[in-house]
């Protein structure tokens, strides 16, 4: 198949995944708190508090103050012991935000506290580059298995551009950081983001080099998202944005990376086999959230945690949970859910298409996925292919995050 075709397919792709998620923006329906009825799920807690806001960020985030995450964590620790009164365990930990570690103490606290009520085995942590001196990670050792560092780029101009460079330091002085920190928890992951509307192809393969010399244990590099919530603030701070270099920049990444990082799971590069992944994308289908602004998935239903602060307490204290809104998915609709995710990963099981015999076909027709010893796998084309319809269904859900935010009394 020529360039020009597997352009076309790439873009019907991407409208086909912001037509399903269009049709679930309207998340205004009412029903009684996730309960995981003893199924294997994952948890997730939310920490939305920063010191700056980066252009392209879209998470749920506020501006940092002591009094604000006192309170928060007070009523994070609530939720998560009605969490555990509804029945739901679990064995995996992910924490993201904002910045978690920006609330050190308060953190190293959560997470002995879910430890100690359900089973949980493995946590992941994101952080900032600026919470990851010696000291702060030697006190996450023994709580956190898998360190996700944001450093979005090594290039110094880039950096100024971000306004990352005065916040962060330059990129030999993250090199520095992560080179100090790796080898203390089991895992350090090292996040990069490609496709900058200034990045250049020299500039991508400097990240690459750099990434290959410090050599973590896993990486994660994926796409500039150009949301509804960003793409005003990456106009202003970083230029036109331009998709037409993404997919040579990811085929770049992958055969740069592929001796150093030989297992793959979507945008995330590991040196070897691990059950633990990213932040994006999990190998569980369903999910439940913790704090505010967190989504939950369970049953078929997408739960929405109240995004404001203020009614983020309030509803804690009336009822223990601070699921506030949410919607049902149709059969097909979570079916595609689940092929999008196994996909962007890689392979799923040929017996999991049940249901989806006319898109298998239609997938092996355009050559991106293929048959191999009863497993579908994909294809360099559906590499890139599904990692692409992965950045659309994240950029399609920031604008139910978009829509919860409006009205919100709290500042940010």
């Amino acid at each position: 198949m020529n360039e020009y075709f597997e352009n076309k397919i790439i873009k019907l792709f991407s409208h086909f995944i912001n037509f399903h998620i269009n049709k679930y923006l309207h998340a205004n329906e009412k029903f009684p708190p996730p309960n995981g009825g003893g199924k294997k799920l994952f948890l997730y807690i939310h920490v939305p508090f920063c010191t700056m806001f980066c252009p392209y960020c879209s998470f749920h985030k506020f501006i940092f103050s002591k009094q604000r995450a006192d309170d928060y964590f007070k009523y994070l620790k609530l939720e998560l012991l009605h969490i555990k009164s509804l029945g739901c365990s679990f064995e995996r930990l992910i924490i993201g935000g904002g910045s978690p570690l920006l609330c050190e103490d308060h953190l190293i606290k959560t997470i002995e506290f879910a430890k100690s009520i359900f089973s949980i085995r493995h946590v992941s942590c994101e952080s900032d580059p600026a919470r990851i001196s010696t000291q702060s990670v030697k006190r996450l050792k023994g709580l956190v298995d898998r360190l996700s560092v944001g450093v979005q780029t090594f290039d110094d101009e880039l950096l100024k551009i971000t306004n990352r460079y005065d916040k962060f330091g330059s990129g030999l002085e993250l090199a520095e950081k992560i080179r100090n920190i790796t080898g203390i928890l089991p895992i350090t992951s090292v996040d990069i983001i490609f496709n900058f509307p200034s990045q250049t192809k020299e500039s991508l393969m400097r990240d690459i080099e750099m990434l290959k010399k410090l050599s973590p244990e896993q990486a994660s590099l994926y796409p500039l998202m150009v949301s509804s919530i960003t793409k005003n603030s990456i106009r202003e701070k970083m230029g036109a944005f331009n998709a037409e270099n993404e997919k040579l920049y990811f085929h770049i990444i992958k055969k740069e990376l592929q001796e150093t990082y030989p297992i793959k799971r979507g945008w995330s590069f590991m040196k070897k086999q691990t059950d633990l992944i990213d932040e994006y994308a999990a190998d569980k289908n369903e999910y439940i959230g913790a704090g505010a602004g967190a989504f939950s998935f369970l049953d078929g239903r997408l739960h929405i945690n109240e995004f404001s602060l203020d009614n983020y307490a309030k509803s804690i204290n009336r009822c223990g949970s601070s699921a506030a809104y949410g919607k049902s998915f149709s059969k097909k609709s979570i079916l595609y859910y689940g092929m999008l995710n196994g996909l962007y990963g890689g392979s799923m099981k040929k017996e999991e298409f049940k249901g989806l015999f006319c898109e298998l076909a239609a997938l092996k027709f355009i050559k991106a996925v293929k048959e191999k010893d009863k497993m579908i796998v994909t294809t360099p084309f559906g590499d890139y292919l599904f990692m692409n319809a992965m950045k659309e269904f994240y950029i399609g859900m920031d604008k139910i995050r978009e829509k919860m935010r409006l009205g919100m009394s709290d500042k940010l």
